[in-house]
């Protein structure tokens, strides 16, 4: 990606490593909506594409112990010290070393070096013998939701709103029926992604362009608001929506990531009176990773089926346009 934010392929050696590093050949890489963004400019994250990876180790440094030329691995682009102030109160994502590791050059390259941090903090995963490549690069953005689940709370019967039916949302969806769940909406602009809803769990779904969709929302819950919001959106929109949908003591995950500058206006006093929690996620740890993967493993949750498209490195510019085309795709797959 150069600075115009426009997307271009080259020809890199492959990277040299360390002492305590490792070299992966990507075998998938799935584009998600940060990477969407970091192309139009709009990024709270680091500029780095492609971080949802799965592949083969191709070469170990000679301090590596853990790991293997040839083990097939899932690799996690961001890990904390372990040792901080943040990382001692359990907040690892605040960790300030956690953004600066990163893959090199991206997940979108034939070979990527891993750094030593993220090799010796637990940031690569073996992949079970019976796992996919596809299935493994869904480790990373199911890690996330599952973290936000985490902080939200998920208790038996629970009623959800799931406001977003994109990938993230999905998973949620289906993280929400593996966790006994009660009710589960979901809303979207798009027919189609309100169809994926249902098919991955949801009870009711809405399109949020319609204008009696609230009242369908309050009515479901006998007007008192679900018990929790899932916002699956940066939208500034899908957030201000979320707030009457909530019922009173009710809480709110922002998930979905607002473009730099996003400013929220709100009645402040309606959230006081009402109790509302208001809770951001961002990023995951090795901690839900490996749960997204033994969850996978155990049958659980089923993400592959969302896969719509499917391209090559060489036609990376065409696959970021596909994944913004939100009315005929779904997960986007790039295959190296």
């Amino acid at each position: 990606m150069n600075s115009q934010g426009r997307l271009e392929v080259a020809d890199l050696d492959v990277p040299k490593i360390g002492r305590g590093e490792i070299v992966v050949r990507t075998k998938r890489c799935g584009v998600c909506g940060t990477d969407l963004e970091k192309l139009h400019g709009m990024r709270v994250t680091p500029p780095v594409l492609g971080h949802e990876v799965s592949g083969d180790i191709a070469e170990a440094g000679q301090e590596v112990t853990s790991y293997s030329k040839g083990d097939r691995v899932a690799v996690h682009h961001h890990v904390p010290c372990g040792k901080c102030f943040y990382c001692a109160h359990d907040d690892h994502t605040m960790c300030l070393d956690f953004p600066k590791s990163n893959l090199d050059p991206c997940g979108f390259a034939e070979y990527f070096r891993v750094p030593e941090i993220n090799v010796s903090q637990g940031g690569v995963f073996h992949i079970p013998s019976d796992m996919s490549y596809d299935e493994a690069a869904f480790a990373e953005p199911t890690g996330c939701c599952i973290r936000g689940l985490n902080k939200l709370g998920v208790k038996l019967g629970d009623s959800f709103l799931v406001v977003g039916a994109g990938p993230a949302g999905l998973t949620h969806v289906q993280l929400l029926r593996a966790y006994g769940a009660g009710l589960i909406l979901a809303t979207d602009l798009v027919e189609s992604r309100l169809r994926w809803a249902k098919e991955f769990g949801a009870d009711e779904v809405f399109n949020a362009a319609e204008q009696d969709s609230t009242r369908s929302i309050l009515d479901a819950t006998e007007g008192r608001g679900v018990d929790k919001v899932i916002v699956a959106s940066g939208s500034m929109k899908a957030i201000h929506s979320s707030i009457p949908l909530v019922r009173k003591g009710g809480r709110i995950l922002l998930f979905g990531i607002p473009p730099e500058g996003s400013l929220f206006n709100c009645d402040v006093s309606d959230i006081f009176i009402r109790e509302i929690n208001l809770i951001p996620s961002y990023s995951t740890t090795e901690s839900e990773m490996k749960t997204a993967l033994e969850m996978m493993t155990a049958g659980k949750i089923k993400l592959t089926r969302m896969i719509t498209h499917r391209f090559g490195l060489a036609d990376i510019a065409e696959a970021f346009r596909v994944a913004e085309d939100t009315g005929s795709s779904l997960k986007v797959m790039v295959e190296a």
